[in-house]
């Protein structure tokens, strides 16, 4: 164990607890419902938020609220400080830029807090079943570049199974904001199609699928599909797969569960 501050110390927990924040932002119920995938899983919600205060104490970990419709306290969400990135990564490794360790605007609480429930479900279910999830990216930290375009998702990852398959995809969670159908609206769900269309023709950087994660009801991901399914300069291959998160947090093995539906809303699995 390397001591960081005379009076701290950095536990193997601790690490394994860095490294799920820098994947994205948790709450205490994330954080426990991830550390199944951990050497030694953390036993309440208690012993959660005791550690993650212990953790912010340190100045490793900074915290902020969710904003909330509902009756009760709003729910923390936790976030790595640049001590907490250079700890994981060290001290001579360029850190991301400084909106990676503040507070999320008000506007991002509710496409945020679906990304983690998103995230947290599905490394949980590749451990679960024996699937290598590497390269990760978080939100914002991978720009693909197309004929003078860009596109940032809100992940990428690869799934390996152990018979060495492996799958790549981009994850974009939708949460009813953007336009779907737009020629005007530079974030609309029409230039994202046609531009993953034209990634996907440059192989780049794998053969890969789009996830679209909706939280906004099935009509609103059944427009999304359909504006897929007029876009895709060959129908025949696979884009894009669209779920609610709903129905994807119910799933007990995701990866494998037909709950996606392609182009032609026919019902796909992840992993084959």
């Amino acid at each position: 164990m390397a001591k960081i501050a005379q009076q701290h110390v950095v536990r193997p927990r601790d690490l394994e607890i860095l490294a799920a924040l820098d994947r994205t932002q948790l709450t205490a119920l994330q954080l426990l419902k991830l550390s199944r995938t951990f050497v030694e899983p953390i036993g309440s919600e208690r012993m959660v938020r005791e550690r993650l205060q212990a953790l912010c104490d340190a100045g490793w970990v900074r915290w902020a609220q969710y904003a909330t419709t509902s009756q009760g306290a709003a729910p923390k969400y936790y976030f790595l400080s640049p001590t907490g990135y250079a700890i994981i990564y060290g001290p001579d490794v360029a850190a991301p830029p400084k909106r990676s360790f503040a507070r999320l605007p008000i506007t991002l609480h509710r496409h945020s807090r679906a990304l983690a429930e998103f995230v947290v479900h599905t490394v949980v279910a590749a451990h679960v079943g024996g699937i290598v999830l590497e390269n990760y990216y978080r939100e914002n930290s991978l720009r693909l570049a197309i004929d003078g375009e860009s596109l940032t998702p809100d992940a990428a990852f690869e799934l390996r199974t152990p018979d060495k398959r492996q799958w790549n995809f981009v994850v974009e969670v939708d949460c009813g904001t953007e336009r779907v159908e737009s020629a005007l609206d530079a974030d609309s769900w029409n230039r994202k199609i046609r531009l993953y269309d034209r990634l996907l023709d440059l192989n780049y950087p794998h053969r890969f699928r789009v996830l679209v994660v909706c939280t906004a009801g099935p009509d609103r991901l059944a427009h999304i599909l359909r504006a897929a399914n007029k876009l895709l300069r060959n129908p025949l291959r696979a884009l894009l797969y669209g779920v609610s998160l709903d129905d994807y947090l119910a799933q007990p093995d995701p990866l494998r569960a037909a709950c996606f539906r392609d182009h032609a809303e026919r019902p796909v699995a992840l992993v084959r």
